[in-house]
């Protein structure tokens, strides 16, 4: 059996369990694959929204956007998408949009993209050398698709004070959307370049987002955020995905080896932010310091088996490779790439590591709090999203040595055993399930919340699922909340003003 069969393993797991689950349920038909992907049959939606991205690969904001998009009614809500090409390869400075489409590599929603009903459109990369040109064949193309998008939506900051004033000219309501997560290095650049002020002008951006309050004030400054002008709408997840399954474990587990293994995992794209390197010396240090330990302070996890899961690609993957081997680390490390089921590679993991020196909210610690997993993270990112307790912070001025001493003092605390000093095959002892009926029963006096400990109870991944669940949907972060509430949002602004009218008066 190939590693690839056990990505269809889980997915019978999770099918079976939403039968079981769900005996009403007719089982869903395997379908044969096909190397041609044809639309749905989807009625024409009411509203149609573009979408401005760098790219339509599998990266942060893209999953988001795609998230909602699977969950709208598309009879209602339709998305397209506008990307940048390179022109190079089309032999032409400013080419046709299916020009640029014919000389790139498909993306990675690409398929399903067109499954759904959508459509993908691609301009020339923006740069400082060719605005005049860029301007005028961004200009010619609203005009030729003048009245298709009652929105557009700008999630590509470098040239929005371009794109979105076009747009506005051609008839649609226009939007910037700052994702969860924002670069460092960005804000300084964007600053630098002055376009915040452009962002924010009335003949820009209709209405301005950002999914976190880090990144809108990162981006659109204290100013801006203090006066209202931001709205912040914290991206939602798909709860239920990334609940923790113990079947799903074991079948991944044992497919990569990793038995009794302890796993720490980043599901992050291979870019500088991501500080992938700081991660590989906190690695190194973890198990050099355990190999060292003179005074005998871990000597429970001497003899711990552990690897490094990485989920992942980007430009600097091979630099960060190759910093590994130096190391000598690289024979424990995972590089599993990209997967569209990255819910299922959090099972895998036991503890969580996140050093990258952004601001924000990043989904990837969103999504392991709700897989129970205990993670450290640096101290730039939002204190907001920590529901749980799970995530610890710490700040990127330490050192690597003492992120590694850090987390090893946080296994400790937590029970963490070597198999071979634990006598079994499992290598946790918590003791933590006291209070699991008083929690599930709904009981939180002021007696019973002194007495719980949450953080050590949802350490406890088998016992907490349901509590995760309540804690994410009592924020609001449920995905199927935040696609009611965007569905609401995009109806109204999307009803021209005379529709309005009528309807008040009726």
């Amino acid at each position: 059996m190939s590693f690839f069969e056990t990505i269809e393993s889980a997915s019978d797991v999770r099918k079976r369990e939403r039968e079981k689950n769900n005996p009403q349920v007719a089982p869903v038909k395997k379908r044969i694959p096909s190397t041609i992907r044809v639309s749905e049959n989807v009625p024409k939606a009411k509203i149609r929204i573009l979408h401005v991205l760098n790219s339509i690969d599998l990266s942060g904001m893209q999953a988001h956007i795609m998230n909602l998009y699977r969950n709208f009614d598309r009879s209602q809500i339709q998305f397209d998408f506008l990307i940048p090409r390179d022109p190079t390869p089309t032999g032409k400075e400013f080419p046709s949009s299916d020009e640029l489409l014919r000389h790139r590599r498909a993306g990675f929603f690409d398929a399903e993209i067109t499954r759904l009903g959508g459509h993908v459109y691609a301009i020339p990369t923006y740069n400082s050398n060719n605005l005049f040109g860029y301007t005028e064949l961004v200009n010619s193309f609203f005009a030729q698709h003048e009245g298709e998008w009652k929105i557009v939506e700008g999630h590509m900051y470098s040239a929005a004070s371009i794109y979105l004033p076009l747009a506005k000219r051609h008839g649609a309501i226009t939007i910037m959307h700052v994702g969860s997560v924002i670069d460092a290095g960005l804000v300084q650049k964007i600053r630098k370049a002055n376009f915040t002020s452009p962002i924010l002008k009335e003949d820009c951006a209709d209405i301005c987002f950002a999914s976190s309050m880090g990144a809108a004030r990162a981006i659109f400054g204290d100013i801006a955020v203090d006066a209202g002008r931001i709205h912040v709408i914290q991206d939602g997840i798909n709860i239920q995905s990334f609940l923790y399954n113990g079947k799903i474990r074991d079948a991944f587990r044992e497919k990569l080896g990793l038995a009794n293994t302890y796993v720490f995992g980043c599901v992050a794209q291979f870019h500088k932010n991501q500080n992938h390197e700081f991660l590989f010396h906190v690695f190194a240090w973890m198990q050099k310091i355990l190999a060292e330990d003179p005074t005998g302070e871990f000597d429970s996890l001497k003899g711990l088996p552990m690897k490094l899961l990485l989920i992942g690609d980007g430009e600097e993957l091979m630099d960060c490779a190759q910093i590994a081997a130096q190391l000598g680390i690289i024979g424990n490390i995972l590089f599993l790439g990209t997967w569209g089921n990255v819910y299922d590679f959090y099972q895998i993991m036991d503890y969580f590591i996140y050093p990258a020196n952004v601001n924000g909210a990043p989904a990837a610690l969103m999504e392991a709090q709700v897989s129970g997993l205990p993670c450290m993270a640096s101290d730039t990112i939002s204190k907001d999203i920590n529901l749980t307790g799970l995530i610890n912070y710490f700040s990127l001025e330490n050192p690597p040595e003492a992120w590694a001493y850090h987390i090893l003092d946080e296994m400790n605390k937590m029970g963490v055993i070597a198999p071979a000093r634990s006598g079994a095959d499992e290598y946790y002892d918590y003791d933590t399930l006291m209070n699991l009926h008083r929690l599930l029963s709904g009981k939180d006096d002021k007696e019973t919340q002194m007495q719980f400990d949450q953080r050590s109870y949802l350490l406890n991944r088998s016992a907490s699922p349901q509590m995760v669940e309540r804690i994410f949907k009592n924020a609001g972060l449920n995905i199927e909340q935040e696609v009611a509430f965007m569905t609401r949002l995009y109806q109204n602004i999307g009803v021209p003003k005379e529709n309005k009218q009528e309807e008040r008066t009726t």
